[in-house]
């Protein structure tokens, strides 16, 4: 296939291998953790949005912080940028981007459709990623050039090449009211030539979904790095591409 996330010749594969198999080797800790930390979480009783904001945020800062201080005595030379508002620079090659839970609202509600995203940046471009999916006792993995898989065996996206027969993911950016009215002209489209459309509340999870064949394709808008660096390696090794509207491959950094 024509890969949009290629390696350059100069791929340091052994030490993106080296990083992503030290991740994977305490995912049983950050699963553990997560569970631990959703189960505490729901015996909060939220009166008013502002608490299970509070409550989300706090989750998101505590799972950050148990990731960032494995990756910091790991590989302290490494950046890390993460979606609960830390940022390290290192000073070498390699960038960290994290997101902690990705479905917070699931969550916190003790639902189990949520993310936990660990990818991994060489000179500014996505080169692998682990997802892990505590509630479901699933790991995603990729690095580039070596496949997809999903708890070690291999995934691939579907043969579905027809909107007719597709299962596809909406969009529900929920914190961007501005837009309610394009989203919703969007999903009329789609519903008017699509089968059918599905949605767990989690971005990652959802394009994980689509890189194992679950599900045909997502789209989405206002998607940051954090939720594109690991799972847009997984859906590219699993034969998925991740582009804009126009049909161009997707930066989150460029995108509006």
């Amino acid at each position: 296939m024509d890969h949009p996330l290629a390696p350059p010749i100069d791929f340091p594969l052994e030490e993106v291998k080296r990083r992503i198999k030290s991740v994977q080797s305490v995912s049983g800790i950050f699963i553990e953790s997560a569970l631990k930390l959703q189960k505490d979480l729901k015996t909060f009783s939220f009166s008013t949005e502002t608490e299970e904001k509070d409550q989300i945020h706090k989750a998101d800062e505590m799972m950050g912080k148990f990731i960032v201080e494995y990756l910091r005595q790991n590989f302290p030379s490494d950046s890390i940028l993460s979606e609960d508002n830390y940022k390290h620079e290192g000073n070498n090659s390699f960038r960290w981007v994290l997101d902690p839970i990705d479905g917070s609202m699931n969550f916190v509600r003790g639902i189990p459709l949520y993310c936990v995203a660990i990818g991994l940046e060489h000179r500014e471009s996505p080169v692998a990623g682990v997802v892990f999916v505590p509630g479901l006792n699933t790991k995603y993995s990729a690095i580039l050039s070596q496949g997809a898989f999903k708890n070690g065996l291999r995934i691939d996206v579907s043969n579905t090449e027809s909107l007719a027969r597709a299962m596809l993911v909406p969009s529900f950016p929920t914190n961007r009211k501005e837009i309610l009215n394009e989203v919703i002209s969007d999903i009329t489209a789609f519903i008017s030539c699509g089968r059918s459309m599905r949605r767990t509340g989690s971005f990652v999870l959802d394009t994980c979904w689509v890189a194992e064949g679950l599900l045909d394709g997502i789209w989405e808008k206002g998607v940051k790095l954090w939720d594109t660096t690991a799972s847009s390696v997984i859906l590219a090794e699993a034969g998925g591409k991740l582009t804009d509207f126009s049909g161009k491959h997707f930066f989150p950094e460029t995108q509006k």
